[in-house]
């Protein structure tokens, strides 16, 4: 299976407290550092599940960047089509909570910016040639609408956030998939329960909508039926990129004809590993 990811890839500093989190004060804890990017880690779970996968990016110029490119090496993921900028790295701070939750995170992907329509449209040949196409909303909302009306391969979306699920609104009629979370699903539906918030995504044009719920697991919603798939438990590890590994696991399954049901169920087996295997 050949996948194409467009988005972000950044370096990741990642804080773990002691204890209990106390806001507005330093707390003793851990530091990591890693590679990172919604779409950089759903590109390196693909490739994990067996998929071919090139990665178009926005690339810094200093030594983050070839410190990112040689992760992506490592891994098997194909940066040839990815663009080289001036600008810095892209960089995403966050800091957990005890129980390993994202207590809050700050994004500076400025140079994903320079993938503009007119760079996507020397790179859409190459993307129509494979079996799909993952986006994430990093990219602008100028460029997400050129890649939906430009490509002939299914298009799976992740929104990234609350914030910059604010892009999406326009190509939801183009796109297979779109995999938000709650609060991702509630801001770009105005509904809090997953339900609505699935069905109002589906009345908007997403063929497929899967809702993450994290321990709850994760609610799915496509032409063939609709259901909650229940998360495999875990021990208490931090969470970060479970959402990521649901996406490839999903987009992944559909591409191999699987159902929408069957497809849930593979995103939490490809969540549940990625955890583990982050040990």
């Amino acid at each position: 299976m050949n996948i194409t990811v467009v988005g972000g890839m950044n370096l990741d500093l990642l804080g773990f407290p002691g204890g209990v989190l106390l806001p507005r004060d330093s707390n003793p804890g851990s530091i990591q550092m890693r590679p990172g990017g919604v779409g950089r880690n759903i590109a390196a779970r693909l490739i994990a599940l067996g998929a071919k996968v090139s990665l178009i990016t926005a690339l810094g110029n200093d030594d983050q960047a070839r410190m990112l490119a040689g992760f992506c090496r490592e891994s098997g993921i194909d940066l040839s089509h990815a663009l080289e900028t001036a600008l810095p790295s892209p960089c995403y701070l966050c800091i957990h909570d005890e129980k390993g939750d994202m207590a809050v995170a700050i994004s500076d992907m400025q140079a994903v910016d320079q993938l503009t329509p007119a760079k996507m449209e020397q790179r859409m040949d190459f993307i129509n040639q494979g079996d799909g196409c993952v986006l994430d909303a990093n990219l602008s909302p100028e460029t997400l609408l050129y890649i939906a009306r430009h490509a002939k391969v299914p298009l799976f979306l992740d929104p990234v956030s609350c914030v910059k699920a604010q892009r999406v609104r326009e190509i939801l009629p183009y796109l297979a998939v779109i995999k938000p979370n709650r609060l991702e699903a509630a801001a770009l539906t105005g509904e809090n329960q997953v339900e609505k918030a699935a069905a109002a995504l589906r009345a908007l044009g997403a063929r497929h909508v899967f809702i993450s719920m994290g321990a709850d697991g994760v609610y799915y919603s496509g032409p063939d039926g609709m259901g909650i798939c229940p998360a495999i438990p875990l021990p208490a590890i931090p969470l970060t990129g479970a959402g990521d590994a649901l996406m490839a696991g999903v987009t992944l399954a559909l591409l191999e004809g699987k159902s929408t049901k069957d497809a849930a169920a593979a995103g939490c087996r490809a969540s549940h590993d990625a955890l583990l295997a982050a040990l």
